[in-house]
């Protein structure tokens, strides 16, 4: 089992969406169980966007409402599910993607049966 500094050795990566799908749902599982590296990911964003006023980029104007307000823990929470929404969406289309290659390797094994048949008989 990996441990706490492990996990918390990930925020950065998981912040700058870096992190491998694989990975990326160790670390979410382990959030969802771990309540002190759940406090150092919000403590993360206290310091990230808390006491950086100018840090607030483009792509977190989704999470801005609770960055004016400090809630950090609400940050969290929306980021986590938001992760998680993705690892789906990724999956998801990850699984039409098999399904496609599969579809197309049916299709050429029923074209090369065809003109097996066509040429010999």
């Amino acid at each position: 089992m990996l441990d706490c500094k492990y996990f918390q050795n990930l925020i950065y990566a998981f912040e700058e969406d870096k992190l491998p799908l694989k990975s990326r749902e160790l670390f979410i599982e382990h959030l969802d169980n771990c309540k002190n590296c759940r406090e150092e990911l919000e403590i993360y964003y206290l310091i990230e966007y808390g006491l950086n006023d100018t840090i607030i980029r483009s792509n977190n104007v989704k999470y801005k409402p609770y960055i004016d307000v400090l809630d950090f823990k609400a940050v969290v929470e929306s980021k986590l599910k938001d992760a998680r929404q993705d690892i789906k969406d990724i999956k998801s289309m990850n699984n039409f993607m098999n399904l496609c290659l599969f579809s197309v390797e049916i299709i050429m094994i029923l074209t090369i049966v065809v003109i097996m048949i066509i040429l010999f008989f």
